[in-house]
């Protein structure tokens, strides 16, 4: 069975499926009832007259099939995830090869790197502080 939030993701194919079946049912009850099966099953019972196991049926037929899609979706979501904690392993693998053969060089480069980070962290907050005051800020202290 499908989540509340894969639900959510699915509603406007859900939507469609009411609405094809279900014509006199307006977008506004439909967003009033978003996702929450029994609210739909009681508003299309209400609006249409039909028999509550009809509506029922029709109701769970089409949240089933979007629990099957949302399944899928989420299949591809955890492949895509392993793809790049695989991606993120090489580079950190390479990463820690490269310090290892090159130790003395990879120490400088962080040191620069951390010098420059600095300067520039230092720069933008003083920046702000040392300012010359403008035309303006200069009429209004008058």
């Amino acid at each position: 069975m499908a989540t509340k939030q894969q639900i959510s993701g699915e509603w406007n194919s859900i939507q469609g499926a009411v609405k094809e079946k279900y014509g006199q049912i307006t977008d506004d009850e439909l967003r009033e009832v978003e996702g929450e099966k029994e609210q739909l099953i009681g508003l299309i019972q209400q609006k249409v007259g039909a028999a509550r196991a009809e509506v029922e049926s029709f109701v769970n037929k089409i949240y089933q099939e979007c629990g099957e899609s949302c399944s899928h979706l989420s299949d591809r979501a955890a492949n895509y995830a392993e793809a790049t904690g695989q991606r993120l392993r090489g580079g950190y693998d390479q990463s820690t090869r490269a310090v290892a053969r090159r130790p003395m060089e990879s120490i400088v480069t962080a040191f620069g790197v951390g010098v420059l980070a600095g300067v520039a962290i230092g720069y933008s907050l003083a920046a702000d502080r040392y300012r010359e005051p403008t035309w303006r800020d200069r009429l209004m202290n008058r």
